[in-house]
């Protein structure tokens, strides 16, 4: 069974602990400052500092990057990290189910 660690990552200034597979400490934190950094962004354009609407914003904006391959250099790097995220929760489901 893999080990899970408990990581709290800062996004706009409130903590949030989350679960990742042991050893992938820093792969989480990275991506929690890239989505805190694009959640600031959005929020400097838009005035609004409603959470859940910046966090949706993001999400919505990051999707669209991935699916339309949209990526600066600096994005390629997380788009890798995204991918192997993706394939560590993968096998942590099936882990979990055998």
């Amino acid at each position: 069974m893999t080990e899970i660690a408990t990581v709290r990552v800062q996004i706009l200034g409130r903590e949030f602990p989350v679960a990742c597979p042991a050893g992938q400490e820093h792969e989480l934190e990275a991506a929690a400052e890239f989505v805190d950094n694009r959640m600031r962004d959005i929020q400097e354009k838009t005035g609004n500092s409603a959470l859940e609407r910046l966090a949706v914003m993001a999400a919505l904006n990051i999707a669209h990057e991935h699916l339309t391959g949209e990526t600066s250099g600096a994005d390629e790097d997380l788009k890798r990290l995204a991918e192997r995220i993706g394939t560590t929760l993968e096998r942590l489901s099936e882990s979990e189910a055998g």
